[in-house]
């Protein structure tokens, strides 16, 4: 009774720890990369959609091998009859009810088949390779969406903390301005104007945290995660796109991509297995032949009994008749006859007394069955040239993705760059205004433009920086590259 009970609390701990580690997990606030890369890759329903059509497909392939075993089946049957019907021992006919009982085993074993056994099999190897390295596109696809939504993260992080900054000039703009006023040495106008520009930057602030909510929603759908109220990122150094030189073209990338993206690996087996699909087709134009055998016994309920020996010979004296129709001048005759010896005929003596069996080939010859197997060879035929047609789609849309990733890429760091000599340019423009504005020279409404061009460069140079990373990202990835950031 003892052990029972410490056996109980032992459960209960160990359910409780457990719960404990899964509430742990759900309630962790602060994700690195890596830790969010290996969460998606585990949690995430498309991956495991993925692995269970793979082995959907493994159980295909477990089926054609087993075709290629013999069958074994059994059955048995017990019926009541009422009126006229057959012996099934005997075969002669009985006008009684009767019950009957018959067993049997059939067995059957496929010699050829037009060798569409083996093409099956062939074709369903493919096939689990196929599903192979759609898992490993799955995965291949949550890893390049999940750096995405955390450069969104950084990003719509960085962008709120500039509207922020924007938002502390502004206010100590507003107090300068109103000493100013109170001074005398500027108008009302300008505080009015300040105070507006301090408006208009409490609502980008709300405008980047909205941005930043969303973007941390979005990646915690990517890894499956319920919403956590205080979710936040690993910030990550990501250097500046002037200080990195694009070594490579997209051709480049492309040759590498398609010799190990698992997308074109998966297109490419799919078509030799529609190609294996039409062998497998064409074997139903060959004969079929199979051997096999059966087995069989029955019972039936007026077989009551059963002679197990002739027994000793015996005579009797028979009349057989009466000297010109004198009743009292018999004809006798002496009779020899057997008296057998019986006993009862029991249920199971009768099964092993009516066992058969046979072997038998089955040989079938297709003739004409409606066309049925030309039109499956067209069709398998039509198969494999949309299979063929399907690589180089994937080809192409791969060759696209790259195409314009490099385009992107290359645009971005030429943006950063140009942005980069706008913003110093800004940035001296809006010192300049500045220091005119606090001096009563420069009226709120310039001041105001030379401040939000500044603003504006920096939240361009920001979103360039991160559009160029994602996308030399991305083309990293293709060549094969870790994406560490």
């Amino acid at each position: 009774m003892v052990f029972f009970e410490r056996k109980k609390w032992l459960t209960i701990a160990l359910l409780a720890c457990l719960s404990y580690g899964v509430q742990a997990q759900e309630t962790k606030t602060t994700w690195t990369l890596q830790e969010c890369v290996d969460y998606g890759l585990k949690s995430n329903l498309q991956i495991k959609q993925a692995e269970l059509n793979g082995n959907f497909s493994n159980a295909n392939l477990i089926q054609a091998r087993n075709a290629v075993l013999p069958s074994l089946n059994g059955g048995t049957s017990y019926s009541l009859n009422f009126g006229l019907n057959n012996d099934p021992t005997t075969g002669i006919l009985v006008n009684q009810s009767t019950r009957a009982n018959n067993i049997s085993l059939q067995t059957n074993v496929p010699l050829f088949s037009g060798f569409q056994l083996r093409n099956s099999i062939k074709q369903g190897q493919y096939n689990v390779e196929a599903a192979l390295s759609d898992i490993e596109k799955a995965k291949n696809d949550i890893i390049l969406n999940i750096v995405s939504a955390y450069l969104q993260v950084i990003l719509s992080d960085e962008l709120l903390q500039t509207s922020q900054l924007q938002l502390a000039n502004s206010k100590e703009q507003a107090s300068r301005t109103q000493k100013l006023f109170n001074a005398g040495s500027v108008a009302e106008s300008n505080v009015f104007e300040i105070n507006s520009q301090i408006a208009s930057d409490e609502v980008n602030i709300v405008n980047a945290q909205n941005q930043k909510d969303i973007a941390e929603l979005n990646l915690m759908q990517l890894l499956n995660l319920q919403p956590i109220s205080d979710f936040e990122v690993v910030k990550i150094e990501i250097k500046d796109p002037d200080e990195e030189i694009i070594t490579f073209n997209a051709n480049e990338v492309y040759d590498q991509a398609q010799r190990q993206m698992p997308e074109i690996r998966a297109a490419d087996i799919r078509a030799n297995s529609a190609l294996v699909g039409v062998n497998v087709a064409r074997g139903a134009l060959f004969p079929q032949l199979s051997i096999g055998g059966s087995y069989s016994t029955n019972y039936f309920n007026l077989n009551k009994t059963r002679i197990l020996d002739v027994g000793e010979e015996q005579t009797r004296t028979q009349e057989i008749g009466f000297v010109n129709g004198d009743v009292n001048q018999k004809v006798t005759t002496v009779v020899t006859y057997n008296n057998p010896v019986t006993e009862p005929y029991t249920y199971l003596t009768q099964l092993l007394d009516n066992r058969g069996g046979g072997v038998f080939l089955n040989l079938n010859i297709p003739i004409f069955n409606g066309l049925n197997a030309r039109n499956g060879i067209l069709r398998a035929t039509l198969d494999h040239k949309n299979a063929v047609l399907n690589t180089e789609i994937v080809r192409n849309q791969l060759r696209q993705v790259i195409q314009q990733s490099y385009a992107d890429a290359t645009a971005a760091q030429k943006r950063f760059i140009a942005t980069k000599k706008q913003l110093a340019a800004l940035e001296l423009t809006f010192r300049n205004a500045q220091i005119r504005f606090n001096n009563g020279i420069l009226n709120p409404t310039d001041f105001n433009v030379a401040r939000n061009n500044f603003t504006r460069a920096q939240s361009d140079l920001i979103q360039a920086k991160y559009q160029y990373t994602f996308r030399l990202k991305v083309l990293d990835f293709y060549q094969g590259k870790p994406l560490a950031l």
